[in-house]
């Protein structure tokens, strides 16, 4: 009986590095680095518009595990990106969502050209989250 007891033991010990020798580590391809915010909401007041008109972009976001620093509004025209504003935060409660808008005029550009307009907010641990959308400019040079 006892040999029977040994065997079933050896026998267990055998499959069970069996099975997990079976399992590999998988590399996902990516490491986390840290939480963003959440940006449920960004939209502009017209989706066209002529050189010189005035746009709002509206937006709402939130960070409940980081405290937002600042928010961008950038302009991307082609290539080229430029900040058109930035907006320092401060007192960031990680309970609340926030609201608001930044007014945008739109440049002097060839007609029908697509401006893409990004929201960004960026965190205390340096991390940036984005919306984007798009503004033709009608009319132009």
């Amino acid at each position: 009986m006892k040999d029977i007891k040994k065997y079933n033991l050896i026998l267990c010990m055998a499959l069970l590095s069996g099975l997990t020798s079976c399992f590999e580590v998988y590399d996902e391809g990516y490491d986390l680095i840290g939480r963003v915010a959440t940006i449920p909401v960004f939209t502009l007041s017209q989706n066209s518009v002529a050189p010189g008109g005035e746009v709002t972009a509206n937006y709402r976001y939130y960070s409940e595990h980081e405290a937002v620093t600042e928010l961008r509004l950038i302009q991307i025209i082609g290539e080229e990106a430029t900040t058109v504003s930035t907006r320092q935060v401060t007192d960031h409660n990680l309970l609340n969502s926030y609201e608001g808008s930044f007014d945008y005029t739109a440049p002097e550009v060839d007609q029908s050209t697509v401006v893409t307009l990004r929201f960004e907010v960026q965190t205390a641990n340096s991390l940036v989250n984005f919306r984007q959308a798009q503004l033709t400019v009608t009319g132009g040079e």
